[in-house]
């Protein structure tokens, strides 16, 4: 169940587009980020086997006492991994702009490429060559 396009976070500053892929533990959004009228690439932290959505106010839940400590425990993973990621300053690897918590949940902010998944690119171009 992801956010509705329209939604906006963080008083405003990113505004939901639209889904640009979502995965056992996530949802990925293309949004705005308003004040620089810039698109960028939101992961929200959603473990759908564990997580609801109020519908309408986008506050994320779990269900019983032991799903709140797993999904509490993989939250803190993932806003760790999101700061760790944020430290990097690699060409191939894509730059994270802002992580917060909001909604009951965890999101990080990164730059959008708008290059497709790499199944496209791989579809496209053919196996990467290896380096070594």
């Amino acid at each position: 169940m992801q956010l509705q396009s329209g939604t906006l976070l963080q008083g405003g500053k990113y505004k939901i587009e639209t889904v640009l892929g979502q995965g056992g533990f996530g949802i990925t959004y293309l949004a705005t980020q308003v004040a620089l009228e810039r698109k960028v690439a939101i992961k929200e932290f959603f473990m759908k086997e564990h997580c609801n959505r109020d519908v309408a106010t986008s506050h994320v839940s779990v269900g019983s006492q032991g799903s709140q400590e797993l999904v509490a425990r993989f939250r803190q993973k993932f806003v760790k991994e999101a700061r760790m990621i944020a430290g990097l300053n690699h060409p191939h690897i894509i730059r994270i702009i802002d992580v917060f918590e909001e909604n009951g949940t965890a999101y990080y902010v990164m730059e959008y490429m708008g290059n497709g998944s790499l199944a496209e690119y791989l579809k496209r171009n053919g196996a990467v060559e290896d380096v070594n």
